[in-house]
C-alpha cells in the first residue's frame, strides 16, 4: 500500500505460523516452569537438611533427605523424602513435632507457587 511518502508495507496472515509459535511458546513456557520447580525442589532438600528438629546421632536421617523434580507436558511436581526405613517415624510420631518433609512442602510450595506467580506477572506486564 503506497502513501504520500513511497513508502509500503504488505502484511500476511499465516494461520499456520500462529499456530507453530503457540505451541512453541507452550513448550518454552513448560520448560521455564520446570527450571522454577526444579530449583526450588532443590532449595527444599537444603532447607529441609538444615531445619530438622531431631537429633541424628548417625547423621544417615538427614544425609538421606533428598528430593527431586518430575515433569510431563502436563504437570511439575517436586517429590520429597527420606531415605530411611525410620523416616516415616520422624514425621508421625509426636503428633508430627519432628516432622520436617510436611512443613518444607508446604513452606516450598507456597514459595514455588509465589515464585511461578510472579513470572506470570512479568510476562502479562511485558517485561
Amino acid at each position: 500500500m503506497a502513501n504520500g511518502s513511497g513508502v509500503s508495507a504488505t502484511f500476511e496472515f499465516k494461520p499456520g505460523s500462529i499456530r507453530a509459535n503457540m505451541k512453541r511458546f507452550d513448550g518454552d513456557v513448560n520448560a521455564l516452569v520446570a527450571g522454577v520447580v526444579d530449583f526450588q525442589g532443590t532449595k527444599a532438600v537444603a532447607w529441609m537438611k538444615v531445619n530438622a528438629k531431631w537429633k541424628d546421632r548417625t547423621g544417615n536421617a538427614r544425609q538421606t533427605l533428598s528430593g527431586h523434580g518430575e515433569h510431563t507436558a502436563t504437570y511439575h511436581l517436586i517429590r520429597l523424602y527420606g531415605g530411611m526405613p525410620y523416616q516415616i517415624w520422624l514425621e508421625v510420631r509426636w503428633s508430627g513435632k519432628y516432622a520436617i518433609i510436611g512443613p518444607a512442602v508446604k513452606y516450598h510450595g507456597l514459595a514455588l507457587m509465589n515464585r511461578l506467580r510472579g513470572i506470570v506477572n512479568k510476562l502479562g506486564s511485558g517485561v
